[in-house]
């Protein structure tokens, strides 16, 4: 008989069945090897977790979740286990990020390594097919990966997407338009983010707020959108002050690694305290299409008693990064 936790949808210290067993092949196909009985969830399962969590920037519990669960099963595809296609919900996986990596490094741009197949990495297919001269349907099946093996392994020069993301934000800056930027949060920062929202139109730029509590809602609102930079304010994952960019294998993005950097050099300026910056594949990061960053305090109150300050410093570090994007 199965020991699993109250809730149906996560695994933790001291569960075993079948779940477990499922739990720990996955781990060991992405190499975080576990100890001992395989049906059981013990305190070597929970490092293994951690250690995923950390490295997929998911809170970092050590408990297997839905989410850790969702995104572990899609981890788990070797790209050629499956036929890759654009449907909805968009199929999502550790094959798919591969694919990208293979078509970004041959010169067909699939967009941001996301693990996610959208309509860039459609089209990229499709462009692919056509070059090829396969039968052009956007399905990467078996015969793709025929012909994207044996154009041999090019993923290190390095994806095309990299290039067209610094691109596309030199040519908004030689336009004179002022950006467009997002101030994103996930409920519970309304007065934070409507007062830097506030103070950067003072500024005349074109900045909205989200506040919805769905991180997938951010995303598909500022892809349909076509903003320039999404900012989130987020709680923190540990009692640290950080700031997050998106950074997966084979891809990190240029604009939100500069943005970082920049408003880690302000904020030690004008605080004289030091601020982590990470890269990670966090939800929101992964999924927004322009670049974007995750701003996160130790604690609530320490965000609203510096408020002042911190605006200052994302002021500086919005006008530094649009006059002169990249170092």
């Amino acid at each position: 008989m199965e020991n699993q936790s109250q809730s149906s949808n996560s695994l933790g210290l001291g569960d075993t069945g079948a779940r477990v067993k499922e739990l720990h092949r996955m781990l060991q196909t992405m190499d975080f090897y576990v100890e001992g009985e395989i049906e059981t969830f013990s305190e070597h399962t929970r490092g293994a977790i951690t250690r995923f969590q950390e490295q997929r920037g998911l809170i970092t519990s050590g408990q297997c979740d839905q989410i850790t669960w969702d995104v572990l099963v899609e981890n788990s595809y070797v790209l050629g286990d499956r036929l890759l296609y654009l449907r909805r919900p968009m199929l999502r996986g550790e094959d798919i990020a591969e694919l990208q990596r293979s078509l970004g490094a041959l010169g067909f741009n699939p967009g941001k390594v996301d693990g996610i197949f959208g309509p860039d990495t459609q089209n990229a297919v499709e462009l692919f097919q056509r070059n090829s001269g396969l039968v052009v349907d956007a399905i990467f099946g078996p015969n793709c990966m025929v012909a994207i093996k044996r154009l041999g392994e090019r993923v290190e020069q390095g994806s095309v997407a990299v290039v067209q993301e610094k691109e596309r934000i030199i040519t908004k800056v030689k336009s004179e338009a002022m950006p467009t930027i997002v101030i994103g949060h996930l409920g519970g920062f309304s007065p934070i983010a409507d007062g830097f929202a506030k103070k950067l139109r003072e500024l005349h730029m074109n900045i909205d707020v989200i506040n919805h509590y769905d991180e997938s809602e951010h995303a598909d609102i500022c892809n349909k959108n076509n903003i320039d930079l999404y900012i989130g304010i987020f709680p923190p994952v540990e009692n640290e002050n950080s700031i997050s960019f998106y950074s997966a294998k084979g891809f990190t993005s240029p604009g939100g690694s500069h943005f970082t950097e920049l408003f880690k050099q302000y904020f030690l300026t004008k605080t004289g305290e030091p601020i982590e910056t990470l890269g990670n594949s966090e939800k929101i990061l992964r999924e927004t299409r322009m670049p974007a960053v995750v701003l996160r305090f130790s604690s609530t109150k320490e965000l609203i008693t510096h408020s002042q300050t911190i605006f200052e410093v994302l002021k500086d570090s919005v006008l530094s990064w649009f006059s002169e994007p990249f170092v």
